[in-house]
């Protein structure tokens, strides 16, 4: 299943902007009875008119959409670092990205619990990137004494694997993921468990 979806901004607006997302997901049976699952994720948004992308319209990853890492865990931070060692004094906040991709690999493992109980469980792998700012957005602030305010805009590929437990509950189906990022920024905010109430994978 493959859906693609365009956004439009601009004529008349204060913002100018072209937004694409493409999703597409997949899912076949494996020996031993389990179900696998793939899905992948991609978007890119680019400025038009001589416009360049508000933090407000950018993507922001993390949470269900990427186990392992809290809401706007990854991507573009803004760091405050020495200018002369180069150490990393203070993290600040997430700026979003211009473009992402995230895949996800799946595979169901039953429970041994009969059906009734509604439970159901799933190893997952989650693994992807997100950035990609425009060069206005990448600029360097010097601060008083010897540090500097940059965004961290490398794009570098985040892993991270875990447990998702199902249940439908009898206030509907949820959702519990326990996972572990395996490659990550040190700036990256992780969050090794998550509760949110199920989407279709």
């Amino acid at each position: 299943e493959v859906h693609l979806g365009q956004d439009v901004a601009g004529r008349g607006g204060q913002v100018n902007y072209l937004r694409t997302e493409l999703e597409a997901g997949f899912e076949y049976g494996v020996p031993f009875g389990l179900g696998a699952a793939r899905r992948g994720t991609a978007g890119l948004i680019s400025g038009w008119g001589g416009d360049s992308v508000r933090i407000n319209d950018r993507f922001f990853k993390g949470g269900s959409s990427f186990r392992g890492f809290d809401v706007a865990g990854i991507g573009p931070r803004q760091l405050v670092v020495d200018d002369v060692t180069g150490a990393v004094i203070q993290e600040g906040d997430a700026v979003g990205g211009n473009a992402y991709a995230i895949g996800t690999l799946q595979i169901d493992v039953p429970l041994p619990l009969p059906e009734s109980f509604g439970l159901g469980r799933a190893l997952c792998v989650d693994f992807g990137t997100l950035g990609y700012l425009d060069a206005s957005n990448r600029r360097t602030v010097d601060l008083p004494g010897t540090s500097r305010l940059i965004v961290d805009d490398s794009a570098s590929l985040r892993v991270a694997a875990g447990i998702s437990v199902f249940w439908d509950s009898p206030f509907g189906p949820v959702q519990f993921d326990f996972a572990q990022p395996l490659a990550s920024e040190d700036y990256d905010k992780t969050e090794e468990f998550r509760f949110s109430t199920r989407t279709n994978f």
